[in-house]
């Protein structure tokens, strides 16, 4: 260590871990890589006991390995497009586009999908357009017999 913890615990923005305890969101705060990291020789010199090595067990977790890649060839493209793959693969179907979504209408602007919704609402509809029909036909006929009360008064 040589007092490298010390000098350098009282930056800001600087943090030191120690190898044993190091965690993933010290490494990669938030899941975003880019943090940038200074090792020391010990430190590294560390990191195979505590987490071993792709053929080796770590020391100090027990039974932890490092994980190994599934796959050899990253080349997925050439992979899928292989005569191997395209054998096995199902013929590709039609090619039809969907709207994929419909737009939404507003029950309250269109009747339409209000009856849809709600068929009693056209019954109650109706209703009230014969009840607005009756008082417009109560109201022309007080206003006629309004008028003839004003002709009787005029005419005295």
């Amino acid at each position: 260590d040589k007092g490298i913890s010390h000098a350098f615990r009282n930056l800001p923005g600087v943090e030191l871990v120690s190898v044993t305890r190091l965690n993933l969101l010290q490494l990669a705060p938030g899941g975003h890589l880019g943090r940038f990291v200074i090792w020391t020789q010990p430190a590294f010199e560390a990191l195979n006991k505590v987490f071993g090595t792709q053929t080796e067990v770590s020391e100090q977790k027990s039974g932890y390995t490092l994980p190994t890649a599934v796959i050899n060839n990253t080349d997925v493209s050439r992979i899928i497009g292989s005569a191997e793959v395209q054998a096995a693969v199902r013929p590709a179907g039609p090619s039809t586009t969907q709207r994929p979504f419909t737009q939404k209408k507003n029950p309250l602007r269109n009747k339409q999908v209000l009856y849809r919704l709600n068929p009693y609402a056209q019954v109650l509809r109706r209703a009230e357009v014969a009840g607005q029909n009756k008082r417009a036909d109560k109201r022309t006929h007080q206003k006629s017999a309004s008028k003839k009360f004003l002709e009787i008064l005029k005419a005295d």
